[in-house]
């Protein structure tokens, strides 16, 4: 089964601490309402950086965040991703990691997320239920936004599966 590289938005791809915004982010208005806008900062380099790592280590892409299908049209169309799978979690108890293990199953999985301090002992839970497979959960500082360093970190976690 091939692995899965899951992506969250906000802090991973918009750095929404940063002051100011990292080099080569570019402001994108989102509507979110009839009247209202919500800025979004986005690195257009970031689509072919994960589409890159996906093709190296053989994984799929999918969304792991608040915005599940909108995140196809508002966020991968700007970064240059084709539409993705969208991991569904609605109004779970634990935050994302009850779906994420449904969707990830038994698979090798990287996840890049800013949030990964929320709910401690559902995490924990969830990594020591997949201690025998490959469970990268990459923390995205919100400040910076993915790196070339939480890449090669990605890349090195799931070099060695098949």
């Amino acid at each position: 089964m091939r692995p899965l590289v899951l992506i969250d938005v906000d802090g991973p791809l918009n750095p929404w601490a940063a002051k100011p915004k990292p080099p080569n982010y570019r402001p994108f208005d989102v509507k979110v309402g009839w009247r209202r806008k919500l800025r979004i900062w986005l690195d257009p380099e970031h689509g072919d950086q994960l589409r890159r790592l996906a093709e190296d280590v053989n994984a799929e892409l999918a969304w792991v965040t608040t915005w599940m299908h909108r995140a196809n049209a508002e966020i991968g169309s700007r970064i240059g991703l084709s539409a993705l799978k969208v991991v569904e979690f609605h109004d779970e108890h634990g935050w994302k990691y009850p779906a994420v293990a449904r969707y990830a199953y038994e698979r090798p999985l990287v996840w890049f997320d800013d949030d990964f301090g929320l709910h401690a002992a559902r995490r924990q839970e969830f990594v020591h239920k997949r201690r025998q497979l490959t469970t990268a959960l990459v923390h995205v500082d919100p400040r910076t936004g993915i790196t070339a360093q939480h890449l090669s970190e990605a890349r090195k976690a799931l070099s060695g599966n098949p």
